[in-house]
């Protein structure tokens, strides 16, 4: 079986003046009267009726049945003030809202939201030590949704951050730096914890938990423990803080406490709770991910079950198997609702409740990563190298896109109303369906957005703290230049046609795999022609041969076995003559577990995934524009170095 295809090399990503919230509705594309429309120069005008318009751009019905996009600052002044003169609909996705950080709500105390967690009274401690429980309610995310209406869940505004750099400490490859937790956003101050485990050297364990204030630029140390430790969140209003203790080398195990008093300077211990499965034979609890609900709820990933937990009872709300991986749920603004990913599709629940409000189909099998919209009405969906944005108020996708960068799945950043940064670090612009710029981090910690600032944690040598303005000018800029560039500038875009040729198949189905190009062709919206520029080539081959080493599980002695692997590959290359514009690759693995069957020796079992896979062909999402190498160079990217962006 072949593995998740990955990136090799690709131009830069798709263009499309792609339509995302009518201004006048669908009925003025109806019956909306024609109109002479002239460009800024007044050389050029066109009869048309006005379709649907954009932030940057309109589509138009032409009187000879043509659909053209036009950017909004090449038409003529006049015909921008009539733009203007249309009322925006009250059904407006992108109305209102103020861009915040979408993985975190800023940490102001306010009136608890009717509906959350929040808004119940604390339960009674059960004790100072207390196990977790495991077991209890299990929600089912394959029932039907309710059919109760979606009321968007906006996010406060965000106060203003500086933009600077704090040093923190001195770090090495043993010290595990935590993702900056805001503490008090109004005075600019954030948790950074450092966690040390070294095997062998249990004199240099130890935790520390800092405060770092951006606005005076300076950091304290306000805890340091004799055990390896990691903050994992912060509730402002109750000025509780949840961190994990007594974490192992592999960053296993542990137990939650909840602390009071970090935000004053004076931390100190409420209780302690142990996670499910501590104690129990085998590999310790891994606690992936963790986020206060209140100052006494909490929703957690524990050997990929995810759990919302009242923690002072020690008492279990409910519980979701196989409902988290890599990519954890996203929040709404003030925490009402809880979009949960899973393989094929994301649900949305009440999160105080778990009720089903929304169930949105992905039309993947990969499980995505998401984030709610500042609005608190648009969720990204984001896989591979794909979006989805979906308006849960009234169940329609208003904007998606397949590119040509591979983009990854969590987390997803919001960093202006119509712009989200992908995980891999690609800015993309809902209008124009693709990146515009790359902004990379070399930080391994996962960065959060206050306002316009990027605040991440530094962990190479020295740990730091550091933020920066996002959007920056530059990507502005690019910005602009890809609005005016216009559908023109595509070497491949829908009606294009497209050969297809196959190199080097041998043993593999030929025929097979052209009909799987064609077919996925098609779906991009090409045409196929043999005689077309631009094409399609899908190559089948051999790499290298491996030594693979397995080791018996189960009863009796344990043994280690070793065979050999020459894996086939599949690789899809987009050419235009002897350049790719656009190419993934894959190659035979064998999973993690080998089961043999009877009688089958390791050797037998490896040679049952030695095969070449002509289905990957059919399985790939091909990007249906592809710019020409010009409009590629205007996309940048910048690094993020001494807190400012340094454009490359």
């Amino acid at each position: 079986m072949f593995s998740q295809s990955v990136l090799r090399a690709s131009p830069r990503a798709c263009f499309a003046l792609a339509v995302l919230c009518c201004i006048a509705g669908d009925a003025l594309g109806q019956q909306g009267e024609q109109r002479l429309w002239k460009d800024v120069t007044g050389k050029f005008q066109i009869r048309a009726v006005l379709v649907e318009q954009t932030a940057s751009a309109v589509r138009l019905h032409t009187a000879d049945g043509r659909e053209i996009s036009v950017p909004i600052e090449r038409l003529s002044q006049g015909d921008q003030d009539y733009l203007k003169s249309l009322a925006a609909p009250a059904d407006n996705p992108f109305a209102g809202g103020t861009p915040v950080s979408p993985n975190r709500p800023p940490a102001a105390a306010g009136p608890a939201v009717p509906g959350t967690l929040r808004a119940g009274s604390e339960s009674r401690s059960a004790g100072e030590e207390m196990a977790l429980p495991g077991t209890g309610t299990t929600l089912d995310l394959s029932s039907e949704p309710s059919d109760r209406e979606f009321v968007p869940d906006p996010q406060p505004p965000a106060p203003s951050i500086p933009a600077a750099v704090v040093p923190v400490s001195a770090v090495d490859a043993y010290d595990k730096v935590s993702a900056p937790v805001p503490v008090n956003l109004a005075e600019s101050r954030f948790l950074v914890s450092i966690g040390r485990n070294k095997a062998g050297s249990p004199a240099e364990t130890r935790g520390r938990i800092y405060a770092v204030n951006l606005a005076s630029r300076k950091s304290d140390l306000l805890w340091d423990y004799p055990s390896a430790v990691r903050v994992l969140d912060h509730d402002a209003p109750s000025g509780r803080t949840l961190v994990v203790d007594k974490l192992d080398q592999f960053q296993r195990g542990g137990e939650l406490v909840m602390l009071e008093g970090v935000d004053t300077g004076g931390p100190k211990p409420l209780y302690r709770r142990q996670l499910p499965g501590a104690g129990k034979a085998g590999f310790a609890p891994q606690l992936d991910w963790a986020r206060l609900l209140s100052g006494s709820h909490a929703a957690a990933i524990v050997d990929r079950v995810l759990y919302v937990w009242d923690l002072p009872a020690a008492r279990l709300i409910y519980r979701i198997e196989d409902a988290a991986g890599s990519e954890p749920p996203a929040f709404s603004g003030n925490q009402l609702y809880m979009a949960v990913p899973q393989g094929g599709k994301v649900s949305i629940l009440e999160t105080a409740t778990g009720t089903i409000r929304k169930a949105v189909a992905t039309g993947s099998t990969l499980r995505p990563g998401t984030a709610f919209h500042p609005n608190g009405r648009l969720l990204a969906v984001c896989f591979s190298n794909q979006y989805q944005v979906w308006d849960c108020a009234s169940g329609r996708i208003v904007a998606e896109a397949t590119t040509t960068e591979h983009l990854g799945s969590h987390p997803i950043l919001w960093i202006s109303e119509k712009v989200f940064r992908a995980p891999l670090g690609d800015a993309v612009h809902l209008d124009l369906g693709m990146s515009v710029w790359k902004y990379m981090i070399s930080a391994s910690t996962g960065p959060v957005v206050v306002g316009n600032r990027i605040v991440v944690a530094t962990t190479s040598q020295n740990c730091g703290l550091a933020s920066a303005e996002i959007p920056h000018p530059s990507l502005e800029k690019s910005i602009r230049r890809l609005m005016s560039a216009g559908d023109e500038a595509m070497l491949v875009r829908p009606g294009s046609s497209v050969a297809i040729a196959v190199e080097g198949a041998g043993e593999a189905d030929k025929a097979a795999i052209k009909a799987s190009l064609s077919k996925g062709a098609e779906k991009a919206g090409w045409k196929v022609n043999d005689r077309a520029p631009i094409t399609l080539v899908a190559k089948i081959g051999r790499g290298k041969t491996e030594q693979l080493q397995f080791r018996s599980m189960g009863g009796g002695p344990r043994t280690v076995s070793t065979a050999s692997l020459t894996p086939f590959t599949a690789a899809l290359e987009i050419r235009r003559g002897a350049t790719v514009l656009w190419s993934r690759s894959t190659e035979n693995r064998i999973p993690p577990l080998l089961h043999l069957q009877e009688g089958e020796t390791v050797q037998d079992a490896v040679k049952r995934y030695e095969k070449p896979d002509a289905a990957f062909f059919s399985h790939l999402n091909l990007p249906p524009r592809i710019p020409k190498p010009e409009i590629s160079k205007q996309v940048g990217r910048s690094i993020l170095k001494d807190g400012k962006w340094q454009d490359l």
